[in-house]
């Protein structure tokens, strides 16, 4: 028997009054679902638009410490990389030229330790003044400490015997940004860096506020965060920063919330829907969702009290949020809803 049957045959006829009452049938009786109305405290939510971004406080700007042409290069775009990894080689004529500088400075370290030896003889031999063995030994001193200087240099550069220096990453992370291909030429006054490398087990995701909505939304305040890439999985974090400044074109206020990025699945630039929830100092009547009928512009509900008494009752909606209704007016607190069957024994009852 289908659930029209049973809702249209609930009319059972009073032989003494001669008038219908309303009974559920036993069918629909024990397979009905209720809901006891309750007073809570209110909780609101808001759905912003946002983006995934880098946390800056985690990324490296690699630029080339000198100028020159990219002999090797190591990495692509997206590869993970360890600090310290090469990501290219650069042959460097500033590097060669501080590599002859490095072989003159230890030509003449040589020669200025070969001469203060000489000088040290001649002066136990009263053949040369103390002023020219000291001289000497000065001469020594300073050949070694520009030696040690030049050398200091090359390391820096991590610089090679053919004219070449590393560029390495200065963390772990990933290659966001490439700016750099085989045989290039770099300049070291070009202001663009050649990788940025950023750490991804944490990013950023950007929300936007729009100015209607800037006072309501404070930090603190719990953020759902979904993608178009991941339709079905829902990233849970906090908002950690409202950002002061509002953006002239696009008249938003930044929020920020970080989340923890396992498997990277959340990438730079990508798109996202931010829901951000918060309690309000207030409370009101709540029901499930399922409970609400809408009909003719207004808001119904089915109250129960026994299966021959169950009434259509009209009610003022504060907020309809996911699984919950905020009731304004038409309920009192203990009353029972119907929140399976209740449009059809409505139709019933308004037949």
């Amino acid at each position: 028997m289908s659930i029209l049957l049973l809702i249209s045959s609930c009319k059972e006829v009073e032989n003494n009054l001669g008038t219908e009452k309303f009974k559920l049938t036993e069918t629909v009786s024990k397979e009905k679902q209720l809901a006891t109305v309750v007073e809570e405290i209110v909780e609101s939510e808001i759905t912003l638009t946002g983006k995934i971004t880098l946390d800056e406080d985690k990324v490296a700007r690699v630029f080339p410490l000198a100028g020159g042409f990219v002999k090797d290069l190591n990495v692509e775009l997206g590869d993970y990389v360890r600090k310290g990894q090469v990501l290219a080689i650069i042959r460097s004529p500033e590097i060669a030229g501080f590599t002859k500088e490095g072989i003159d400075a230890e030509s003449q370290l040589r020669l200025a330790e070969k001469n203060a030896q000489v000088a040290a003889e001649l002066y136990k031999t009263g053949n040369i003044s103390q002023v020219e063995y000291i001289n000497s030994q000065k001469e020594y001193e300073n050949a070694k400490g520009e030696l040690a200087r030049i050398q200091a240099v090359l390391d820096m550069y991590g610089a090679g015997k053919d004219a070449t220096y590393p560029i390495k990453s200065p963390v772990s992370g990933v290659i966001v940004q490439k700016n750099v291909a085989l045989n290039m030429e770099l300049r070291t006054e070009d202001i663009s860096p050649v990788f940025i490398v950023g750490n991804l087990d944490e990013v950023w995701v950007m929300a936007n506020i729009y100015e209607s909505d800037i006072s309501k939304i404070k930090e603190g305040y719990e953020a759902e965060v979904t993608t178009i890439s991941y339709p079905g999985k829902v990233y849970k974090g906090k908002i950690d920063k409202i950002f002061s400044l509002m953006d002239p074109e696009s008249k938003v206020v930044k929020a920020r919330v970080t989340l923890q990025n396992q498997n990277f699945e959340l990438k730079p630039e990508m798109f996202a829907n931010v829901k951000i929830n918060w309690k309000e100092q207030f409370s009101k009547l709540t029901i499930p969702t399922e409970a609400l009928i809408f009909d003719k512009s207004r808001y119904f509900v089915t109250v129960w009290r026994a299966d021959d008494d169950v009434e259509t009752r009209e009610i003022s909606v504060y907020r309809e949020t996911g699984k919950k209704v905020y009731v304004e007016s038409g309920l009192k607190a203990g009353e029972t809803v119907m929140t399976r069957y209740q449009l059809l024994v409505y139709d019933a009852l308004n037949d």
